[in-house]
């Protein structure tokens, strides 16, 4: 596990050096002006100019990814083009925010994939079977916007039960908090869980299908104990490792439901950014979802190998 946690490690500079270059670049050759957009249609050639002599938009593009680099990698991610705040408090701010919206959302996922999938796996080519890859067919396809919405219409609007949006921290009051969650939550979850029931029905048939299952059938083990002591151990080997690509997609789709929810996270950031061409608010925002994704994508490959019979028995 030290090796594999080195090896993750190590390979965490050079991906975040090519995501950096990729979205510096792509940010600043998309047609358009930072400086129209901040200063106005209005604003004179004159002024324009002098916005971006100022910010150092007049620069070669290779002298200004430097410069943005260099000072990003000691914490400083520079002023907002909008309002001339420093961009690094506002994305620390706003990490948390995120964090637990996709958090709660991927959990969401899980408790509705791992059960249904594990159901769907164990009576294949059943009615259950059939109903389930229905339904997670139905999930997968559906827009989380669309759902977002008509979750607001039914249970906010009609019935009253929920807030249309906004968000409390938790440290003021715990259960507005999680309140406000509950319908963005659900329209990320159950979007996400679509992809995650096939990949766990897909592994559980597979893990079935071997010889070591047909061992532990002829012992006499109840369907029960085969599925939780043999079966979903080794399924949710290869689904954790889709579930972790999964949770980056998750991570990006929060750029829309935090904005129909107005949650002030990063992905609202990140949507601010693209429509005021606000270049710091922008490229901070999408580089610390790029780190999140990272480092979610290495714990669920520590957590593979903890879980993993095989490992288990090589470290015995």
């Amino acid at each position: 596990m030290l090796r594999l946690l080195l090896i993750r490690l190590a390979t965490f500079v050079p991906t975040l050096f090519a995501a950096s270059v990729i979205l510096f670049v792509a940010v600043n050759v998309v047609p358009g002006s930072a400086a129209r957009s901040a200063l106005g249609f209005q604003a004179t050639p004159q002024a324009i100019l002098r916005f971006e002599h100022q910010h150092g938009l007049d620069r070669p593009l290779v002298v200004q990814y430097v410069d943005w680099a260099s000072k990003a990698l000691a914490g400083d991610f520079g002023i907002s083009f909008q309002n001339a705040v420093a961009v690094g408090p506002e994305v620390r701010k706003r990490i948390p925010v995120t964090l637990q919206l996709a958090g709660i959302s991927f959990l969401v996922a899980l408790i509705l994939a791992i059960p249904l999938g594990a159901l769907a796996g164990f009576r294949h080519q059943s009615g259950t079977d059939g109903v389930v890859t229905t339904l997670a067919t139905l999930f997968g396809s559906t827009p989380n916007f669309w759902l977002a919405t008509l979750l607001i219409y039914f249970f906010s609007l009609r019935l009253g039960w929920l807030p249309t949006g906004g968000f409390t921290p938790a440290s003021e009051s715990l259960s507005k908090n999680l309140r406000g969650l509950i319908l963005p939550c659900i329209a990320l979850g159950v979007v996400s869980s679509g992809l995650l029931i096939r990949i766990m029905r897909t592994a559980v048939i597979e893990v079935m299908q071997s010889n070591y299952i047909e061992t532990a059938k002829s012992k006499g083990l109840t369907n029960l104990r085969l599925i939780t002591h043999h079966v979903l151990r080794n399924a949710l080997i290869p689904f954790l490792t889709v579930g972790a690509v999964e949770f980056g997609f998750l991570v990006g789709s929060v750029v829309i439901i935090e904005d129909v929810f107005r949650i002030p996270g990063i992905g609202s950031l990140v949507l601010v950014g693209i429509i005021n061409r606000d270049y710091p608010v922008l490229l901070a925002a999408t580089m610390s979802i790029i780190v999140i994704v990272l480092i979610v994508n290495l714990l669920v490959d520590l957590a593979a190998q903890v879980i993993d019979p095989r490992q288990v028995r090589t470290r015995q």
